[in-house]
């Protein structure tokens, strides 16, 4: 395996969100987003996640421009930012949030696990018609690339770990710019939920294609999902082996009943081409 993806093998911290199950669920997400996109709240973080946003790379959602570059720095009154969750529309739709500021506007469709389906024609309107003065921005913030079924080339896709690396990334280039308190770990907790959808999508992906390529080989198996990422399970004739990551690596077990034995050690080097060969001979 790619040491790049070396994150797959560490085990995620489960966090406030998730612990109140909220992490894939766009409105409370969206407005823990909005509690950070607050430049005058009490997280002492400043503009920092507006000047990040902007400073981070995007892709034109429509496929024939797929340039990827930042927005420009702007000049503008962090005490005049005003931030809006669920804004709704003269045609009664919902913009995610809507950041407000005495120069700009950035509209944001905020979305995670489902098909980018809105009406983002109706967004732009909107924008449009109620805030024709100010410079205007739209984005797509996404856990991972989405076609719109409805094209717009007003609307520019980010990454949402790619945006929360940006900020990371202007703390450490700055460490003395912002004051922690105990909202802080408010930050920390929203940074490691973000962190661990990435571990869960690689671990998801790798599975997925190792259930594909067993398939192949003639060998059923099954996916479960679950808050660490899930497991592979495949049955055998009196017995069954579930394949799923530690942070040692990946390991294999041997279920005869309830009852289980690790029969192949975690391996971080393991090649998936030798994984499906000892599932095979197992």
């Amino acid at each position: 395996m790619d040491k790049k993806e070396d994150k797959i093998f560490n085990e995620p911290r489960k966090t406030f969100m998730e612990i109140l199950k909220v992490n894939n669920s766009e409105v409370p997400f969206a407005n823990v987003l909005a509690f950070f996109f607050r430049p005058n709240e009490n997280h002492k973080l400043g503009t920092l996640f507006i000047d990040s946003l902007l400073e981070t790379k995007f892709t034109n959602i429509c496929k024939h421009k797929n340039e990827e570059k930042p927005q420009e720095v702007l000049n503008y009154d962090k005490k005049s930012v005003k931030v809006i969750v669920e804004q709704k529309t003269k045609k009664k739709n919902r913009i995610d949030i809507l950041i407000i500021s005495n120069t700009f506007v950035i509209c944001i469709e905020f979305k995670i696990n489902h098909n980018l389906n809105n009406p983002l024609d109706d967004y732009t309107e909107y924008i449009v018609k109620e805030f024709d003065e100010k410079q205007k921005f739209y984005f797509i913030l996404t856990p991972y690339k989405k076609e719109a079924i409805e094209k717009n080339n007003d609307f520019k896709q980010i990454i949402l770990r790619h945006f929360i690396n940006r900020v990371k990334q202007k703390i450490e280039e700055n460490p003395t710019t912002f004051e922690t308190n105990e909202k802080y770990d408010y930050f920390l907790d929203f940074v490691q939920t973000v962190e661990n959808r990435e571990i869960r999508s690689i671990r998801n992906i790798f599975l997925e294609e190792l259930k594909n390529d067993l398939l192949i080989k003639k060998v059923k198996s099954e996916y479960h999902k679950n808050i660490n990422g899930g497991f592979l399970e495949i049955n055998k004739e009196n017995y069954k082996l579930k394949v799923r990551f530690t942070k040692l690596g990946i390991q294999i077990e041997k279920w005869v009943k309830k009852d289980s034995n690790i029969i192949y050690q975690p391996n971080k080097e393991l090649k998936k081409e030798i994984l499906i060969d000892t599932i095979i001979n197992l």
